[in-house]
């Protein structure tokens, strides 16, 4: 004999072969706590079902649960014994004495509908959402970042012109200009014979503050893109460990940025990874205009910036086969196997490389 379980809003049924309703354990009126239970239940066995489990295989009857469950049988979704308790669960709970009416149970419906619908939506914003927010952040803090440093170039520029070819840095030009200011204080040896010989134009200690503030406020921003970066690879750390050891943090996020979140890239071919942000040189190809495009956002990875351009192609699909694997391992398994994973494709790498030979 068989027996099948399935969960609802008001508790867990048992329905034998012949649509008979042999145990039963209710839930709670909380609907709150029901539309936590029903969440659980896609992915865990709920305590009522493990104890109906439980008496059911004391009396030797076969049970098979009607939704996904690891480890469990169950059965397809949608089954005719599922289908006949969902179609019948107003009379099934009022028989029950678990509801009193129809009003009642309408009220309840809405209510515990209601609950479900915001347990779902505050559980579908995983971890990954915040490292795409953090991400995005430093996209727009470099934006702003190189505006400002090209108006403090062209601006101090005017006092010190020779400075902007030899300080290529902009960190250390926006560094410089703040604690020194003036070109005559400036105390660097690579900087001084230029400064006694300078064509640029003298200005006013109040000039000199205005500048420097607009150049402490550069470094202040360079300072937030850190500790950002800091943030996203503790992040990617917990939430993707074998994804983000393959990619590196910042082209791991911005993958995950790119196609909407973990759960999204774990599901994507490694093919469509590999053009991830070259979506408009794929269009042109389609059309007719341009080669199709060998890499998207993976191009910045060492392993192929530091390969030939006629091996990059194929150290592309490399990496985003490894890539794949890597975002399925953290999304549905989370096992740690980022080092072998790396060795391997190093290795492969390195065939290919060879091979060119």
């Amino acid at each position: 004999m068989r027996a099948y379980i399935v969960t609802t809003l008001v508790g867990v049924f048992a329905i034998d072969e012949n649509k008979k309703i042999v145990e039963f354990s209710a839930f709670s009126r909380n609907p709150k706590e029901v539309a936590e239970k029903l969440k659980r239940s896609e992915i865990e066995i709920l305590p009522e079902e493990k104890e109906i489990a439980g008496r059911l295989g004391r009396k030797k009857i076969f049970v098979i649960f009607s939704n996904r469950k690891e480890g469990v049988k169950h059965a397809e979704p949608g089954n005719e014994f599922e289908n006949y308790v969902r179609e019948n669960l107003r009379k099934l709970a009022i028989q029950k004495g678990l509801i009193k009416d129809d009003a009642e149970y309408n009220k309840f419906l809405t209510q515990a509908n209601l609950e479900l619908t915001k347990v779902k939506i505050k559980k579908a914003v995983g971890a990954d959402h915040l490292v795409i927010h953090a991400i995005n952040s430093i996209d727009e803090l470099d934006k702003s970042i190189n505006i400002l440093v090209e108006r403090l170039r062209e601006w101090y520029g005017l006092h010190f012109p020779e400075m902007d070819k030899i300080i290529s840095n902009h960190e250390k030009f926006a560094a410089l200009v703040g604690k020194f200011g003036t070109r005559e204080k400036m105390d660097e040896e690579e900087l001084k014979q230029f400064s006694e010989q300078s064509m640029g134009i003298d200005i006013e200690d109040e000039d000199v503050k205005v500048i420097q503030d607009i150049a402490n406020q550069i470094l202040q921003l360079y300072k937030l893109r850190e500790k950002i970066s800091t943030y996203i690879e503790k992040s990617l750390k917990k939430i993707a460990p074998n994804f983000s050891e393959l990619a590196g943090s910042q082209l791991a996020a911005k993958l995950i940025a790119k196609s909407g979140g973990l759960d999204r890239l774990a599901r994507m071919p490694s093919s469509t990874i590999q053009l991830l942000g070259a979506e408009k040189a794929l269009f042109r190809f389609l059309h007719g205009h341009g080669k199709s495009p060998r890499h998207g956002l993976i191009f910045s990875h060492p392993l192929i910036q530091n390969a030939p351009d006629s091996e990059r192609g194929k150290i592309a699909r490399t990496l985003a086969a490894k890539l794949s694997i890597a975002a399925k391992l953290d999304f549905y398994n989370g096992e740690y196997k980022a080092p072998q994973m790396k060795k391997e494709l190093e290795e492969r790498v390195k065939e290919i490389l060879s091979s060119k030979k």
